[in-house]
Formats: structure tokens, sequence, C-alpha cells
């Protein structure tokens, strides 16, 4: 008894032993992350990434991983000092010139942001205005690979930079503090102090770095990624593409066409057709539209400096009639295909509203099943769009509450109700009727556009996809919330009786007694309708004349644009160019800048028409006049002369950019049409005259430039000349 009592004893002794020996078995390793500046405003969404994706590889490796908030100052510093085994982030092959130092991963893992980055107190440039950038000196780390993002960037969006190449980012960043460059290009998880942040454009991967004595580690890693990606091949771009929404956002910005389009744009009419709370609502008395969709208009309105007013009707019907007509320039609608809604087009989904299904049984339904769906006043687009998704179901189209509707599925008539997810959570209509279900597997999104007028440019369909783009996901969700958590139930008796029976039938007898009351009443009442209709065809008529003094005002811009626009180009005529020139000379040039005059005329144009005809010679002068458009920033302007002749007026240029411009536009002229021995090659003769040096008003540069392009043709054309 005693031998087996010792052997019981001494196996409860090992017992603790076999523990802390097990729990070794997970290895802990410990990643780097570099902390990302402010140019994410969402930059806890990229350390969630990173968390989730390295949870799913866990399950691949049994690391007891530990992720290190470090800065991007000492990140290099600390994984040479053993401090940590792997640093995420990091850009392949680094741009600090420790290359040989380090070991890469073979394949990306995580992303970063590449942006413009100036120096303190810098107020030149603005990133909602792109036209500000134009003509910056822009510094760049040599041989860096991010550096054809950032020449897609200049090149996708028009922009005319002075690029300075340095060895390393020190060097980089001593240029920028002592004002030798203007901007420099950089990533959020690779800045100094010393930089501040402009502007963010794009996302750039990145990969897993590590030294020698760690290469195990990211060896083992890799093969996890590998197992990852061939075993569930949607983790990654499923991971990606919500990282994707939530960062991509405050990548999107607009050309500097788009954002003078902006600001020659009237306040936008969007159109609104009844009321449906909490995402559509119209205060008749005020005048005011509210709710969710009114509240992502105005991020829209913030994020791209366009205005919107409303014009509310009471069908969804009068609506389209108003946009066919060019009375109204947008509205919200469902798109169900282009042959359903032309001539109109869309923009990508504002929202997407969710929908549940509501029936007797909660087993889901099958697209090819004989169903009767019933939905509460249901718009045209909406019915269109279930009836593409659910090609062999009945629809009942009822103009009734939701809570009638679901009643017609507790009666037997329909087999499913659609119910809108914010109904049921507002004014929760399924506690009448508790033999019914949600059928939680059959919800649908049904997403939301705005439909423009065929009456605007394709230019505002870009402008407000971009809008769309640059609502922060999280403040779309923080919108839609507190929309639905601060609306009231839907007014009814059924739903008093349900909540407040003590208070309802207290109302109900101080109702009984107040009737009498109110009977006295009524005459006063009537008589205030009366007065309120008058008051209403008073607004009607006012805003009859407002809308017709609106009309004559845009009739007569219309008009003075023709006058001032030559019609073969679009470009300012010869008296409108020399308005538009006396105009920017009146403003004296900034510090170190002048404004200059360009008189181009373009060589071997009367050869061209006569041997191409008139009709390709106009389409030549057509496509030139287009290329100089391009050229010129918001404050310059651009006309033609007469025939072959143009003029551009540049405001406040660096003179080092003149042969820069000039250069341009000969090479414009160059691509205007392929020489095929019937003609000599079209080329571009320029004069160059600057103010004040070479004149004090528009004519006497004019003068001074023709007599600068006149050497131009002397010396056998295709050529620039400054005046003397």
């Amino acid at each position: 008894m005693k031998a087996i009592m010792a052997l019981f004893l001494a196996l409860c002794l090992m017992l603790p032993v076999y523990g802390p020996v097990a729990a070794a078995d997970g290895q802990q390793v410990k990643l780097g992350f570099i902390q990302p500046d402010k140019s994410l405003v969402n930059g806890h969404v990229l350390r969630r990434y990173y968390i989730t994706y390295l949870d799913e590889l866990s399950k691949q490796t049994d690391w007891d991983y530990q992720l290190v908030n470090i800065d991007a100052s000492n990140a290099f510093s600390q994984l040479f000092a053993g401090d940590i085994d792997l640093l995420l982030s990091v850009e392949y092959p680094s741009s600090l010139g420790i290359n040989n130092s380090i070991i890469y991963s073979a394949m990306d893992f995580g992303y970063d942001v590449e942006g413009l980055y100036t120096r303190e107190n810098e107020t030149r440039f603005d990133p909602q205005d792109l036209n500000t950038l134009d003509g910056a000196v822009v510094g760049v780390i040599a041989h860096r690979p991010i550096n054809d993002r950032f020449e897609e960037f200049q090149q996708n969006n028009h922009l005319a930079f002075t690029v300075r190449e340095f060895v390393n980012q020190k060097a980089m960043v001593q240029a920028l503090a002592a004002g030798d460059i203007d901007l420099a290009v950089d990533t959020a998880t690779n800045t100094t102090a010393e930089e501040h942040f402009l502007m963010a454009y794009t996302r750039i991967p990145v990969r897993v770095a590590t030294i020698d004595a760690h290469r195990n580690r990211l060896v083992e890693m890799e093969q996890a990624l590998a197992r990852l990606n061939t075993e569930n091949p949607h983790f990654e771009p499923q991971l990606s593409q919500n990282l994707a929404v939530n960062l991509d956002f405050q990548l999107v910005h607009y050309t500097p066409l788009e954002s003078q389009y902006i600001q020659s744009l009237p306040p936008l009419r969007v159109a609104i057709y009844g009321g449906a709370p909490p995402y559509i609502e119209f205060d008749e008395k005020t005048q005011q539209v509210t709710g969710i969709y009114a509240d992502l208009i105005k991020a829209l309105a913030k994020n791209s400096g366009l205005q919107f007013t409303y014009i509310h009707v009471k069908h969804y019907e009068d609506a389209i009639e108003l946009l066919k007509k060019g009375d109204a320039d947008l509205m919200l609608d469902v798109f169900t295909g282009a042959e359903n809604h032309l001539p109109f087009y869309f923009t990508n989904p504002l929202l997407e509203i969710p929908y549940t299904f509501i029936g007797s049984s909660p087993q889901t339904p099958s697209a090819a099943e004989r169903v009767t769906l019933v939905v509460p006043w249901p718009e045209p687009s909406i019915m269109s769009y279930l009836k593409q998704k659910f090609p062999q179901w009945s629809f009942v189209e009822a103009n009734t509450s939701s809570s009638e509707a679901i009643g017609l599925v507790q009666n037997k008539k329909c087999d499913l109700a659609l119910i809108r997810d914010s109904t049921l959570e507002i004014d929760r209509p399924l506690i009448l009727y508790p033999d019914l279900n949600i059928i939680p597997d059959a919800s649908i999104n049904i997403p939301t556009s705005l439909v423009i007028s065929p009456a605007q440019p394709r230019i505002l369909q870009s402008i407000l996809n971009k809008a769309i783009t640059q609502i922060n996901p999280e403040k779309r969700i923080h919108i839609t919330q507190k929309h639905i958590i601060g609306s009231k139930p839907e007014f009814s008796l059924q739903h008093l009786l349900t909540f407040y029976p003590l208070q309802t039938g207290l109302t109900v007898g101080i109702i009984l007694f107040l009737i009498a009351a109110m009977f006295f009443l009524s005459h006063h009442q009537q008589s205030m309708r009366r007065a309120q209709k008058l008051l209403q065809e008073k607004n009607r008529k006012l805003q009859s004349m407002l809308n017709e003094l609106n009309t004559a005002q845009q009739k007569q811009r219309h008009y003075q644009e023709l006058a001032e626009n030559d019609a073969l180009t679009g470009l300012l005529n010869k008296a409108a160019i020399e308005r538009a020139g006396s105009e920017i000379l009146r403003t004296p040039a900034a510090p170190d800048r002048c404004h200059a005059l360009f008189i181009i005329d373009l060589d071997h144009f009367k050869e061209a028409n006569d041997t191409l005809g008139h009709q390709r010679g106009d389409d030549i002068l057509r496509r030139f006049g287009l290329c100089l458009s391009h050229l010129v920033r918001a404050d310059d302007a651009a006309g033609r002369f007469g025939g072959d002749e143009f003029i551009l007026i540049l405001a406040n240029l660096h003179r080092q950019n003149i042969e820069c411009i000039a250069n341009r536009i000969r090479e414009a002229a160059h691509n205007l049409e392929p020489t095929t021995g019937q003609h000599p090659l079209l080329s571009a003769s320029i004069g160059i005259a600057l103010y004040p040096a070479h004149g004090q008003d528009y004519p006497e540069l004019l003068h001074n430039a023709d007599q600068a392009l006149y050497q131009v043709k002397e010396n056998g054309r295709d050529g620039w000349a400054l005046a003397k």
C-alpha cells in the first residue's frame, strides 16, 4: 500500500513538469510593425490587416507572435539589435542604402502608402487643387522602385514637375529643409520628422525583412504563406479588398481639368421624390432635405467642392421627367441595366440598402421556385432589379406600410415580404406576427447610385465617382447608424397597443374628451388651411419666377461664351484673348516669376489644308487648340488669334520653364498629322515676350512677341525665340 501511494505521489509531482514543455512548442516571434504617419486616415486598419493575416498564418506555423510597434527612425536598428525577429512594411529594395545587410521575403506581404511631403509651414500647395503643384521641384531617391508610381501620378494628372534625384533619403530631406526642393516623394512608414505630409496618391506592396540570424523565421513564414494561398486562395484577396476599401478612398484626387470644371459648375439640382425615412426626408415647411442620402451628398460636396440643391417632386416619374428635360441634374436610383436607363448614365453605388425576406418558414427560397413576393411602396427600378434577380417569382406591388405587407404573408396571400432592415430595426413590425420568421440567409443589398442627366458632360460622372470613393467607409457607417438610431418608429395604432397599452388607453380617453372642443375649432382650422394653400400658391409662382430668372441667366452666360469663344477650336477669340491678357497683366507677377505671352504660328498649315482639304484642316486646328488648352492652367489663357495663329498668356511662370513649354508646343504640332510626302511636316514657330521685361501692356508684348516670331520664321521655322 505504501508503495502504491509513493508511486501516486511521484506521478503528481511530475505533472507540472509537462505543462511548460507542451507550451514551449509554440515559438514566440516578434514582428516589428512600423507605425504609419498621419497620411493614413484609417491607420488602425493597416494594423488590423496584419493581425488578421498573422492570426491565419499562426495556424500554419504554431507561432506565438507578438506585433511590436516601432518608429520608422529606428526600425532597422531594432532589427539588427535583435529586439525583433522580422520587420513588416519594408520597401524592396530598401531606400536606406543598407540592402546588403537585409534579407527580404520573396513575395509581397502587406501594403504601404506613397505620397508627397513638404517642409513645415509650407502653404503654397493645396492637395485639393493639383494646379498648385504644377511647376514644383520634387525630390526622389534615385533608382527607387516607387518612383514609377510617382511618374504615373504626374502623367495621369498632366502635371509638370522638375524632378531632382538624390542618393539617399538623408540627402533628399536636407534639400527639402534647405528649400532646394519643394516636395519629396516618400511612404507612410519611411518618413522622418522633417517631412510633413501633403497628400497620398497610391498604395504600394511591401515585403518582410530580417537578418541572417533569423533567416529560418522568414523561410518558415514564406512556406506558411504558400500553404495558405493553396488551401485558402480567397483569404488574401478578400483581406486586401477590405483594406483597399478602408484606405484607397484617400488616394483619389481630381485632375486639374476636373478641378477647373468643378469651380465653373453651378449648383447641381438633385431631384428627390416622396420620402423614405431614414434615407431621405423633405420638410415642406422649411424646404430642408435630411436623412442618410442628404448627409452622404453633403460628404460628396465636402470631398469635391461641388454644390447641390434639391428639387422635390411627388412621384418617381416626375423626377425622371425633370432629368430628361434638363430641369434637374441628378437623382437617386437603382441601376438595372443600360437598356432600361438610356439616355441617363450612373455613378458607382452611393449606398447599398440591406433588405430582408420575411416568410412563414425560415428556409431560404430558391430563385427557381414559384414564389409570390410582396414589396411595400416599391419603386419601379427596385421592381426591375428584383425581377432580374428572381425571374421565376411573382411580385405584388403593395402601396401599404411594411406591417400591412407582412400581414399579407400572415394571411397566406403572399409567400414572402421584402422589408428594409432599417424598418425592421426601427418599427419592429414582426412583434405583431410571432408566427413569421426572418429568413437569415436570403437578405440582399440593393445598390443606389446617382443618376446623371444626359444634359451633363461625362466629366461630371468621373468627378462624382471620385467623390463617392473619397467617402471614408467608417463615416458612411456612422451616418447610417446615426439616422437609424435617431429615427422614430412609424406611428400606428398597432404599434402603440403593442408597446404602450396603458398610455394608449389614457390617450384615447383624452382624445374623446377633446373631440367636442375640436368641433368648435374646425372653422378656424379651415380658414388656416385656405390661407396655407394661398401661401403655397404664391410660393409656387415665386419659385416659377425664380426658375425663369435662372434660365434667363444661364442663356445669357451661354451667349456670352459664344461671343468670346472661337467657334472652331473653343479657345478664346481675338478680342477675348486680348481682354484676358490685359486682365492677367494688371496683376504683378510673383517674386522670381514673370507673365509670358506666346504667339504661335502653325508652320505649313496652308499646304496641309490645300492638300488634305478644308475639313481636315479644320480638324487639325481643332486638335492643336485642344493641345494648347491642356498646357494652360486655371489662371492662364489660350486663344486663337486668327487663321493658324494662336496666343497663350501664362501667368506667374518660372523663366526656366519657358523652354519646356515651347518644346511641348512644338512636339504637339509635330504629332498633329503624320507626313505622307504630300505636304511638309507640320511644326510650330513661337515668339515669346515676357512681362515686364519686354513690355508693360498687352499690345506692346504682342508686338515684341510677333517680332520674335518673325526671327524664328527667318531662321527656318520650327523653333522659338524670346523678344529682345
